[in-house]
């Protein structure tokens, strides 16, 4: 299936691993041309090497406003305009709720709502233009569903899906069309580790244990979280917007 994102430019926050990077290669493949960001370098030549010609690297970290500015000027230099964004944070660290002081909640909140709101706010005068946008939000299952030790991201995920919500209704009739995507337990280096070092176990151990959860009895692949994220991209996927979309393999077994 032809997408209709050919020659169209995307900027992914948090993208040189994980399910940002399914993301990004999964829109360079349908022909984008992709601004990915990271914190380091350290992964941004592999990156590139894999994307090829129509990805460009640029560092920053997106807790700090400045280096926020520059990731969107530097972005919209090279892209010359910005039709699509998916925006994407670590997410908090785990921890129960009297463990977390006022300032991990201040953090948490720069990192998971202020940096994609203030990118938003930047990208969206380029999409009005073209009338065509694309916003995607990367969240997580942990905005739906709560559970012991999750307390930042259970707090502040929904929050950001419901203020994207607004927007979404507010941009309605532009061409602009504004959706969170919350996944399960994917295969990422980020549940390696979070998932081994909270339950003392080797990596492949924590995988076999999330996977265990899943009623498919598998982790996710970051090549599946992509596909969703172009086909929500897409022309074809115009009349969707202001939705959760739940990719999860069953892992919530909730009714809505």
């Amino acid at each position: 299936m032809d997408l209709g994102i050919k020659g169209k430019t995307a900027l992914l926050m948090g993208s040189t691993r994980g399910l940002g990077l399914g993301c990004a290669t999964a829109l360079v493949a349908e022909g984008a041309q992709v601004v990915i960001n990271g914190r380091k370098t350290e992964h941004s030549v592999k990156t590139i090497s894999r994307l090829g010609k129509n990805a460009h690297f640029i560092q920053a970290d997106l807790t700090n406003p400045r280096e926020c500015k520059h990731l969107f000027e530097s972005a919209q230099a090279h892209l010359g305009t910005i039709s699509i964004l998916v925006t994407n944070a670590d997410g908090p660290l785990p921890g129960a709720f009297m463990s977390k002081s006022v300032k991990d909640w201040q953090t948490a909140f720069n990192n998971v709502m202020l940096s994609a709101i203030d990118m938003v706010q930047k990208c969206i005068p380029d999409m009005n233009k073209e009338g065509f946008g694309r916003i995607i939000n990367i969240s997580s299952v942990s905005a739906k569903k709560t559970d012991p030790g999750s307390v930042l991201a259970n707090s502040i995920k929904p929050g950001l899906i419901g203020a994207f919500g607004t927007l979404a209704r507010e941009m309605a009739g532009t061409g602009i069309t504004v959706n969170s995507i919350l996944p399960g337990p994917f295969d990422t280096d980020r549940m390696r580790q979070t998932g081994a070092g909270l339950n003392d176990l080797t990596l492949e151990e924590a995988v076999k244990l999330h996977a265990n959860k899943v009623p498919m009895k598998r982790m996710g692949t970051i090549e599946e979280f992509g596909a969703l994220c172009a086909f929500l991209c897409s022309r074809q996927a115009s009349y969707i917007t202001g939705q959760s979309i739940v990719i999860d393999g069953g892992y919530v077994s909730t009714l809505l």
